[in-house]
């Protein structure tokens, strides 16, 4: 294992390179089409608006600074011992993330989903360990550093999560798999579901309400693509995303008050077990 302040460059440069890339494409700064002109030829009925992708900005944006913070903590000028266990922890995790979300929307971006959808996996699988090596949930303490990681990793960690869900929608609009035209609206609904649940339980759980929040500006995305696009069963949907956003809501608000328990209760808490 390399030294904390080797690990912390090494976050902070891959993060800072391939965050701001991926950003850039999708607002059209490099190519002629972006991620979401790929995913929109093949619609199904839970992928996001062409607008709900502007939100791979502002995790690049608050990313970058979670890994700024804790690089800074770890040099020698200022070190906090927190984040130094934290950066340990974290180990090359962030790394392999990084890697594996970069390749995934590298194939997502020249239509290949199905290895796209592999590498997405991986970096939700990824993230999701370094959620658990750093104890997300019991980072409620009001630190910069705590409160960007929780932010950042919050939002990046839902957005992967509600990625994966709506990329697997594509594969099975795109290649069918035998199933009927019709059989794609139950196919969306059931991985809505799914996601949705995992999305809510993991926010509660973890104790991250941007998790929550994720999937209100996702459900509020599928549910105006919908809108601009009708097909047959488009109100049925309809109806599911505006009850989810509504639970969204509610479960980021009591998660807020969560962790606002959990900050009161243990405010000077440091992790190091």
């Amino acid at each position: 294992m390399s030294s904390p302040r080797t690990l912390s460059v090494f976050n902070f440069i891959i993060v800072a390179l391939n965050l701001l890339w991926i950003a850039l494409v999708e607002n059209g700064y490099i190519y002629s089409y972006s991620f979401s002109d790929t995913i929109a030829q093949y619609p199904t009925y839970i992928t996001p608006a062409k607008f709900a992708y502007k939100i791979w900005t502002f995790i690049a944006f608050v990313m970058v600074l979670a890994s700024y913070s804790m690089f800074y903590g770890t040099q020698k000028a200022h070190p906090n011992k927190n984040t130094i266990l934290k950066v340990v922890k974290i180990d090359f995790w962030l790394i392999l993330n990084q890697l594996a979300v970069g390749i995934s929307m590298s194939l997502k971006h020249n239509d290949n989903f199905r290895w796209s959808l592999l590498f997405t996996g991986i970096a939700l699988i990824s993230i999701m360990v370094v959620n658990n090596k750093i104890q997300i949930q019991r980072l409620t303490s009001n630190s910069f550093t705590r409160y960007f990681i929780r932010l950042a990793f919050g939002l990046y960690t839902g957005w992967l999560m509600y990625v994966f869900a709506f990329n697997l929608a594509v594969i099975f609009e795109k290649w069918g798999f035998g199933i009927p035209p019709a059989g794609q609206f139950y196919v969306d609904v059931i991985l809505l579901l799914i996601v949705s649940v995992a999305m809510l339980s993991y926010s509660y759980l973890k104790c991250l309400p941007m998790v929550s929040v994720v999937l209100t500006w996702a459900a509020y995305g599928a549910y105006y693509q919908g809108q601009l696009r009708p097909r047959a069963e488009s109100e049925q949907v309809g109806y599911l995303l505006i009850a989810l956003i509504v639970i969204s809501v509610v479960v980021a608000i009591l998660t807020y008050m969560r962790c606002n328990k959990n900050r009161v209760s243990k405010p000077m808490e440091l992790i190091e077990d």
